[in-house]
């Protein structure tokens, strides 16, 4: 009988080639590389800034209370890492475009603005951003083999100019989000499993894998005996990372991983336009995100709530005026009416944040394994202020960073931190091995403390 040999690329592969059209399983797992689960960032973006008296918590570094507007969050406080401390410099002194325009087109780029025509508040010299975005920058790193490199979803974000974007390829290479929640389900599911649904596509296709898992084994049962001690240990290390994938996609730690992994049920189509239907199109993109990532059809999301500058309306809060209208009252009324919004939308994170945490990951879970960045355009919203940034991180990247802490950099008499230095302690985090990132006038190097 003919014996039957295993190539070196075949035994890296582990013969998962034959599934590299498949989109829920990376081709780093198939080299046998990893068996733990992969690193995720999602952005959270929500306008028009936020009240900071009400927004940063009180304490200390790991005895903190959350503040009113974060009192939502609760749940998860042990998985959140606050900030206090952290400037946007690099578009604070800048002439091109409004506070707003400055602050979106600066937060994942960490650059200032091309000089152009859109409007923005008491500007009409804006132009795009000038560099690449944090989430394509990771993508162009790690070059993840998911189905979809990123993924950029919107909740009625309608602006198509720079207060309608995040997201970047280059300098004035704007990425526009998806804001049709029916459309990405078609793009996500449809494209990963054309002509079934996508609970029978995907139990079709972990049947699949689970053949070639026992392909693979056969194989490497055959071959064992004929080979030295030295590679003997790390063929068997190799299997047992297999069957670490295995039992992953299987669901064998009885985690939601396996139930979960499948396209959420959009129900009957509702009008995309109509501002009291932001809730439900929110909730469909969240839902969307989290399935994608538990599916690995991607692992780099972006979720943008609106513009910068927004005057969406909140019927479903009671809410008469429009939100920019709204973040510039600065009476007793009006801000506990900007309190009501800021609150919903730490709700909407809440929402994410127990999604991504119901998917067991082994001993972790997705949110575990994932860090979520929230962020706005500007600071105190009365004064458009880009320094002290509300900004706050959830997950942990994988055990990268030490969350259930409040880490301000003003204590103590601390001196203020920038925001290119909080974008390129994410990249590291993420994988990369990254020195600087956006402008490097203002990256001095990875923030302390984080990890």
């Amino acid at each position: 009988m003919r014996q039957r040999l295993i190539s070196r690329r075949r035994l890296l592969q582990g013969s998962l080639a034959a599934t590299a059209a498949i989109p829920l399983l990376n081709a780093d797992w198939a080299r046998g590389d990893e068996s733990t689960a992969p690193k995720r960032l999602v952005v959270f973006y929500t306008p028009n800034g936020t009240l900071e008296s009400q927004w940063m918590p009180r304490g200390t570094e790991t005895d903190f209370t959350l503040s009113p507007l974060l009192q939502p969050l609760e749940p998860f406080k042990a998985k959140l890492l606050p900030l206090r401390g952290i400037n946007m410099d690099v578009v604070v002194n800048s002439n091109i475009g409004s506070e707003h325009a400055r602050g979106i087109g600066g937060l994942l780029t960490g650059r200032a603005l091309l000089r152009g025509n859109f409007r923005s508040f008491n500007s009409s010299n804006a132009g795009w951003s000038s560099g690449i975005s944090l989430d394509q920058h990771l993508a162009n790193t790690l070059k993840p083999s998911t189905l979809f490199r990123t993924l950029e979803l919107g909740v009625q974000v309608r602006d198509p100019e720079v207060r309608g974007r995040i997201c970047y390829g280059g300098p004035d290479q704007p990425i526009p989000p998806r804001e049709d929640p029916y459309d990405t389900f078609e793009q996500l599911f449809a494209a990963a499993t054309p002509g079934q649904s996508s609970a029978d596509a995907i139990d079709r296709l972990r049947a699949q894998r689970r053949t070639v898992f026992d392909i693979l084994g056969e194989e490497i049962a055959e071959v064992r005996p004929r080979i030295g001690a030295e590679d003997r240990i790390k063929l068997d290390a190799h299997m047992q990372s297999i069957r670490g994938i295995e039992e992953r996609l299987a669901g064998s730690n009885g985690g939601a991983a396996t139930t979960g992994c499948a396209g959420p049920a959009l129900g009957q189509r509702i009008d995309l336009l109509d501002d009291a239907n932001m809730p439900a199109i929110g909730k469909l993109q969240m839902d969307m995100a989290a399935a994608a990532l538990a599916c690995d059809l991607t692992r780099i999301v972006t979720i943008q709530w609106s513009y910068a500058e927004s005057e969406h309306l909140y019927p479903w809060l009671d809410l008469r005026g429009n939100h920019h209208a709204i973040s510039h009252q600065w009476d007793t009324e009006g801000k506990a009416q900007y309190s009501k919004i800021h609150t919903w939308f730490a709700e909407q994170l809440a929402y994410l944040l127990g999604k991504l945490d119901s998917y067991a990951e082994g001993d972790r879970t997705l949110l575990d394994n994932t860090v979520v960045l929230w962020v706005t355009e500007i600071s105190e919203s009365t004064q458009h202020a880009l320094t002290n940034m509300p900004f706050l991180l959830a997950g942990s990247a994988g055990g990268v960073f030490r969350t259930g802490r409040f880490v301000d950099y003003l204590a103590n008499g601390g001196k203020a931190r920038q925001h290119n230095d909080l974008l390129l302690t994410i990249a590291n985090a993420m994988g990369t091995n990254d020195t600087t990132f956006g402008d490097p006038a203002f990256c001095s190097g990875t923030l302390p403390s984080l990890t």
